[in-house]
């Protein structure tokens, strides 16, 4: 499957159905299943058409217009959210793909207004409320003036209400999660008194399913991380982990082995030297393919199931590992860096703590470089 690759990706496509079907049955609403940021590093469309076509999926969501007009260009048919909103200019691009989009300030409004009469459409949106993240959510009062508005649009439908949990991953600020849930219940009592029915009302996301519901539920939930197995450090411990498996691997062959004496500097600035005769390979996997340099004579890799260091600086293009413990290693070896060889393992958070961030930045930081190999 992989021995044309020198360094890839590998996206578990049956792992990530299991994981959506499991989440559906325990949200027991609508999963949105997010994929921004080329889901997560997975694979934008390769994800989607997956998870539409095997998984059923029910809605998307994504970052930008542009995000949802490649899914739509790519076949996908399911509804999808815009949560980032739209900037001038695009909001034709909102209309053009049947996107539902959030407005992220009231100016916004007569904008997609204008667009979805010009083409004779009816666009959705859903209202965030910022009810303490304090990104890109209305403000009470920007809430206020935007519903003002909205009664004398006659093409856009106010479909949703959303807002976005803050840290509903630390047990520590429970109150503040609840309060998030009464400012949003407020929320919602001024948007139907001011005479809309909003048909989707959410909150939850990974760390609000795994710790808040059903208060946090709503009738649809946002699931990033949870979607792709990852889940160890943006939930919170006070809860039994759920049983999702990580979706993503990545992995390089060895390219070259030599064996160099003690004393031996090793990589750009000579920041490593050897202490003992070391067996040193080299694979193609480096900060160009989104293997950070903080992992320099810090990081690890799993080679014939045996853990090893890594030497000296990660390089744009390569870097180097330490085998000279491995039995038997050869040319053509997989390295993986994150994933299972045998017992051993390194998860994508025991990878992203050598950085000391969250395992979805690790993944989303793999390039187009690293080819995506989907397994189902």
């Amino acid at each position: 499957m992989t021995a044309d690759l020198a360094a890839w990706a590998e996206v578990d496509l049956q792992r990530l159905e299991r994981n959506y079907r499991w989440l559906r049955q325990r949200a027991g609403v609508p999963v949105m299943a997010m994929v921004k940021a080329n889901a997560y590093g997975h694979g934008l469309l390769p994800v989607a058409t997956y998870l539409q076509n095997v998984a059923d999926a029910d809605w998307f969501g994504v970052a930008t217009p542009a995000e949802g007009a490649a899914l739509r260009d790519g076949g996908i048919t399911r509804p999808i959210l815009v949560i980032g909103g739209f900037w001038f200019g695009q909001e034709a691009e909102v209309v053009h793909g049947d996107l539902a989009t959030t407005l992220p300030d009231p100016s916004y409004v007569a904008a997609l207004e204008r667009a979805a009469a010009a083409h004779d459409r009816v666009v959705s949106v859903h209202l965030e409320v910022d009810t303490g993240i304090g990104r890109l959510g209305l403000s009470e009062e920007q809430l206020l003036d935007t519903l003002a508005i909205l009664k004398t649009c006659r093409h856009i439908r106010l479909d949703g209400l959303m807002t976005h949990f803050a840290s509903a991953d630390a047990p520590e600020h429970a109150e503040f999660t609840h309060d998030q849930m009464r400012r949003y219940a407020r929320a919602l009592q001024q948007v139907q008194a001011a005479g809309f029915t909003p048909r989707y009302t959410h909150l939850a996301n990974s760390a609000g399913l795994h710790a808040f519901l059903p208060d946090a539920a709503g009738n649809l939930v946002r699931i990033g991380g949870l979607l792709y197995g990852i889940a160890g450090d943006a939930l919170s411990p006070a809860f039994p982990p759920p049983p999702v498996q990580p979706v993503l691997s990545l992995h390089a062959r060895i390219l070259g082995l030599k064996t160099v004496p003690a004393g031996t500097p090793l990589g750009y600035g000579c920041t490593f030297i050897t202490a003992r005769r070391t067996r040193v390979a080299t694979v193609p996997l480096g900060y160009g393919d989104g293997l950070h340099r903080i992992q320099s004579n810090r990081g690890w890799a799993l080679v014939r199931g045996c853990k090893v260091p890594m030497l000296g600086r990660v390089s744009m293009d390569v870097t180097m590992l330490d085998v000279t413990d491995v039995p038997d290693v050869a040319l053509g070896d997989i390295a993986t860096f994150i994933g299972a060889q045998g017992e051993a393992s390194i998860s994508a958070e025991d990878y992203a703590a050598i950085m000391d961030t969250i395992a979805l930045e690790a993944t989303t930081a793999l390039t187009a470089r690293v080819p995506r190999r989907y397994r189902s």
